[in-house]
C-alpha cells in the first residue's frame, strides 16, 4: 500500500456553509436530507486504468454520493485505481459560521458537488496495470480518519480485475479458487482492509470494454464472491453491488498499459460462430483420461465433446489452434510417463480425434505443459502440500487455445520453446 499519502491530496476545501438538515442513507436521492444531523462521509474508488467502461461522474449512483456530503458537511476524498492507487483529492465540508436557509444550503451543496465532480474528471491513472485492492485500503484509510459516528459509505466504481500486487487476477488464475481460501490467504499476509462501520456500493463489477475479453457468467459469479467475501472479511457493515450495465465506450485518455485477464470457456457447444481465445476441457468434462494415461475413458463421448472444435476450424481453415495438456500437481510423482510426457501425450490424443475429423495438421499443434505454472493454472495444494481435489480437476485439463491469443508466448515459454 501507498504509505505517502498526504504528499499525493491535490485539494482540500473547507466550505463554510451550515442549515438544519440530517444525513440521507444509501446512495441517496440528490435532495434535502430530513432527520438528525448527520454527517456523511463518502470515500470513492475510481477506475483510472483500461478496459473499464467510461463512467459518468454525473450519474445519480455518482452524484448523489458526492452531494449529501456536502449537504451534510461531511467530507469527500477519492483514490485512482492503476498500478500505484494514489489519493486523487480530499474534501472536508465545514458549517459556515451564520444560518442559512434551506434553499441556500442546497445551491451551495449543489455547487460544491460541481467542484469536486470537476476535479474528479481530470484524474486518470499514471502507472501501469490495476491495484484495485490497494486502492480500497487507502479509502477506507481516509474515511477512518474522518471520526467515528459519522455514516461511512465507500463507492467504488471498478470492474475488480486486478492486474498486480497480492491480488493479481493476469498472472494467476485466482478467479477460479474459492473465495474463502482467498480470505484466507489474505488475512495471514494481513492484507484484508479494515472496513469496520463502513457501507459498501460497488459498481461495474466485472465489467470490461476494449481488449478485454467480456467474463463469462460463471466468472462474473467468481469475482463477485471473491470480493463480497474480502469486504464483509473486512467488517464492512453492508456491501451492495449495483449490476446497472454500464456502456461499452471506452475511457477518454491515454490511459496506462494493463494486462488482460484471461477467460476460459469450459467446453463448447454446435453453435459456436467465433473460438473463444481459451476453451478447457477438465475433470469434469466428457474429455476424460484413464489414470497415468493418454487413453480416453470414452472415446466417443470425447470424440463429441470436440466435435464443435473440429467444426470450426474446418470452416476456418487459416485458423490455428494450439493444444496444451496439463496435469495435476502430482503428490508424489506417479511411476511411468513424467508429468510432461504424459500431458503431452494427452494432448496429441486430442488431436487425434480433430485430425479424425477432417481438421488439417498444419491448424494443430499439440504440446504439453505438466504441472509447471503459467496464468491459467489454479493452485491445487494447500499451505500443507495437500491437493485439493476441486482444484485438481480443473488442472487435469486439455486446452485449446487460438494462435492469436497473447497466452500463446506465456504457455510456449511454459513448455520451453
Amino acid at each position: 500500500m501507498n504509505k505517502n499519502i498526504k504528499s499525493r491530496i491535490i485539494a482540500g476545501l473547507m466550505i463554510g456553509i451550515l442549515g438544519a438538515a440530517g444525513a440521507l442513507t444509501g446512495c441517496g436521492t440528490g435532495g434535502e436530507a430530513t432527520g438528525a444531523e448527520t454527517p456523511r462521509n463518502v470515500a470513492m474508488v475510481l477506475s483510472g486504468h483500461r478496459y473499464f467502461p467510461a463512467v459518468s461522474l454525473n450519474s445519480d449512483a455518482v452524484y448523489s454520493e458526492i452531494y449529501d456530503a456536502c449537504y451534510t458537511y461531511g467530507s469527500f476524498s477519492a483514490v485512482v485505481v492503476d498500478g500505484d492507487p494514489f489519493m486523487a483529492c480530499i474534501y472536508e465540508i465545514s458549517a459556515p459560521d451564520a444560518n442559512i436557509d434551506s434553499a441556500k444550503r442546497k445551491q451551495l451543496a449543489e455547487g460544491n458537488a460541481g467542484q469536486i465532480i470537476s476535479e474528479l474528471s481530470s484524474q486518470q491513472g499514471k502507472t501501469p496495470e490495476a491495484d484495485t485492492l490497494t486502492a480500497v485500503q487507502m479509502a477506507a484509510s481516509a474515511l477512518r480518519s474522518s471520526g467515528n459516528e459519522s455514516d461511512k459509505t465507500m463507492l467504488i466504481c471498478d470492474s475488480g480485475l486486478s492486474t498486480t500486487a497480492v491480488l493479481d487476477f493476469a498472472s494467476r488464475n485466482l478467479i477460479e479458487v474459492p473465495a474463502e481460501n482467498i480470505v484466507e490467504q489474505l488475512e495471514a499476509i494481513h492484507e484484508l482492509p479494515d472496513l469496520t462501520g463502513i457501507d459498501v456500493v460497488w459498481t461495474g463489477l466485472g465489467q470490461t470494454c476494449g481488449e478485454q475479453d467480456d467474463l463469462t457468467e460463471d466468472y462474473k459469479h467468481n469475482l463477485r464472491s471473491i470480493w463480497e467475501a474480502i469486504l464483509n472479511a473486512g467488517g464492512a457493515s453492508s456491501v451492495d453491488f449495483d449490476d446497472s450495465p454500464l456502456s461499452s465506450e471506452e475511457p477518454a485518455g491515454d490511459l496506462p498499459e494493463c494486462s488482460t485477464v484471461a477467460v476460459i470457456e469450459n467446453g463448447l457447444d454446435d453453435t459456436v460462430a467465433e473460438l473463444p481465445e481459451v476453451t478447457r476441457w477438465g475433470g469434469e468434462s466428457a474429455v476424460q483420461f484413464k489414470g497415468d494415461s493418454a487413453e480416453f475413458v470414452d472415446y466417443a463421448a470425447a470424440a463429441a465433446e470436440l466435435e464443435p472444435v473440429a467444426e470450426y476450424l474446418n470452416a476456418n481453415p487459416d485458423d490455428l489452434v494450439y493444444i496444451f495438456g496439463m496435469t495435476a500437481t502430482v503428490i508424489p510423482p506417479s511411476g511411468g510417463m513424467s508429468d510432461m510426457e504424459l500431458s503431452q501425450a494427452r494432448a496429441a490424443a486430442c488431436m487425434e480425434i480433430l485430425r479424425a475429423a477432417g481438421v488439417d495438421d498444419s491448424q494443430m499443434t499439440a504440446m504439453g505443459l505438466g504441472q509447471r505454472q503459467h496464468s491459467l493454472r489454479v493452485e491445487d495444494t494447500d499451505e500443507n502440500g495437500r491437493q485439493i481435489e476441486e482444484l485438481a480437476q480443473k488442472n487435469r485439463a486439455v486446452l485449446v487455445v487460438r494462435a492469436d491469443s497473447d497466452m500463446v508466448g506465456e504457455l510456449l515459454e511454459c513448455a520451453g520453446y
